[in-house]
């Protein structure tokens, strides 16, 4: 095993103590582990493109770092009441829908890697400032920023509604070319 799938599995397993920081209200803690975690994430892909380190593993351990990471974060700070219960239900339903539609297009013979796109790339930054911008809220106690938290939230929300359509518009169009060369054959 190389080192950026090593890193990948670290940053999992960081999770667990970001969630054991979350749930002890030791804010200031998940906020240098979810910053560990974010600074591992862009060292692992940088060994992998720089040191041509990349692998099959890896193209799939490294998203799944992502959404432990992003998932257990949204769902700790649901949970103690944070954020609304209705948020990583919805990231949740998103990623549940890709990896649906990733495992279908694999049963139907289809050669794909998990690739982000675009738009995937904007909702995991959009994600990560959300779960960023309110750890500090919780750690400082700053008043008066319902709006900003909000703001935060409303452009999460939209970019994870947005990718999870584009995904799906992808991967339908992906069955129908496939069908088509099936045919024309």
């Amino acid at each position: 095993m190389n080192a950026p799938n090593l890193l990948s599995l670290f940053r999992i397993f960081i999770t667990f103590f970001f969630i054991l920081a979350v749930y002890y209200d030791r804010f200031d803690y998940a906020l240098y582990l979810f910053i560990l975690q974010g600074v591992t994430d862009m060292l692992d892909g940088f060994i992998a493109r720089v040191m041509s380190k990349k692998t099959n593993l890896g193209a799939y351990l490294d998203p799944i770092a992502d959404k432990t990471m992003l998932v257990g974060a949204f769902v700790m700070l649901s949970i103690k009441g944070i954020v609304p219960v209705w948020l990583p239900a919805l990231i949740i339903l998103k990623d549940l829908v890709v990896a649906i539609g990733f495992f279908l297009l694999y049963r139907r013979a289809f050669t794909i890697k998990p690739v982000p796109s675009i738009f995937g790339k904007i909702t995991t930054t959009c994600q990560i400032a959300t779960a960023l911008f309110i750890l500090l809220v919780q750690i400082f106690s700053w008043s008066n920023v319902e709006v900003y938290s909000d703001a935060f939230i409303v452009l999460t929300v939209f970019f994870t509604v947005l990718t999870g359509c584009h995904y799906v518009y992808l991967g339908i169009r992906m069955l129908r070319e496939g069908k088509a060369a099936q045919s024309s054959t």
